[in-house]
């Protein structure tokens, strides 16, 4: 696959959470971990859909692959990083990072980081907690598991499994952040209206939100950042996924609303921005010219796709 070469200097990242879809966390009470074997595995299929888009779009992704999942589909892991996309980590389990001790934290993390990496045969630099769930444990063990960045941080303060950064990171610079450890942020996107914060980087936010509005507020940012970080799920692109019973009417509104959808809406998506580059998290990284930590160079060989 070969990746945009575009004159402009937008860049779009455009990053897939690999879990399926008993593993959300709004499914939790419905699939709890200890049900997850007796669960249909359906993420091979609708992340090949995906994988076919972005080949026909000259699409780099960025993959954070959950390790319970990548045990499981380990040709399908190894098939998304042989056609040019970058894997990175979403964890073991998919817990929320603020629920663990510092040591299971750390276990879970290393467990899933070692298992990737053994797949691919390549070093593993990135890192999304589930539910974008980043504290300062966090931070730390990823730094000591050798971690390069995370893209854990999502400033929507108003869904409470969002962790807050607070004194976690300085600015890099517009786009950036790092913290004291070395360990590179890349935030998800959200639009910055009178103060307010909307979110605005993908998920079930990209299925609520009308498309031409949403193709606004992606070019309003766009226009203020030069950076635009989307991310998605396979589960989001396929409508025929069983239903859980034990949701409330609001659960149920967030999982499923626009499933139906939500591929059409991507391909729109890719071709309304097509003149944007589309580039892989780490490729994002190695076109930095400020990024204040030695170990970018020490680790920007291995950083071949």
């Amino acid at each position: 696959m070969q990746t945009n070469n575009r004159k402009e200097n937008n860049v779009i990242l455009i990053t897939v959470d690999l879990e399926d879809w008993f593993q959300v966390e709004n499914l939790r009470l419905a699939y709890p971990f200890c049900v997850w074997d007796a669960c249909e595995i359906r993420i091979e299929r609708n992340t090949r859909e995906l994988l076919d888009i972005f080949d026909d779009r000259g699409v780099q992704a960025t993959f954070f692959v959950l390790g319970w999942m990548a045990e499981r589909c380990r040709g399908l892991v190894k098939e998304i990083s042989e056609r040019g996309h970058e894997i990175a980590s979403h964890g073991y389990k998919h817990q929320l990072c603020s629920a663990l001790s510092k040591e299971v934290l750390r276990e879970d993390v290393c467990r899933s980081k070692a298992l990737l990496e053994d797949i691919v045969g390549r070093p593993v630099f990135g890192y999304r907690a589930p539910s974008f769930s980043i504290t300062e444990h966090l931070v730390e063990v990823l730094g000591d598991a050798g971690y390069f960045y995370d893209s854990s941080y999502n400033s929507f303060a108003l869904n409470k499994r969002y962790g807050r950064a607070n004194s976690l990171f300085h600015s890099c610079n517009s786009n950036l952040m790092i913290s004291d450890n070395g360990i590179i942020e890349l935030p998800v996107s959200n639009l910055e209206i009178g103060g307010q914060t909307i979110p605005w980087g993908g998920g079930g936010y990209f299925r609520f939100w009308p498309p031409r509005l949403y193709s606004w507020g992606v070019t309003k940012i766009l226009h203020e950042r030069k950076l635009y970080l989307f991310y998605c799920h396979p589960w989001e692109i396929d409508p025929e996924q069983p239903q859980a019973r034990q949701l409330g009417w609001l659960g149920r509104f967030r999982h499923y609303v626009n499933l139906d959808k939500t591929l059409k809406r991507l391909e729109q998506f890719l071709e309304r921005f097509h003149q944007n580059s589309f580039i892989s998290c780490q490729n994002y990284l190695r076109c930095q010219d400020a990024i204040p930590t030695e170990s970018f160079n020490q680790v920007a060989g291995f950083l071949t796709h």
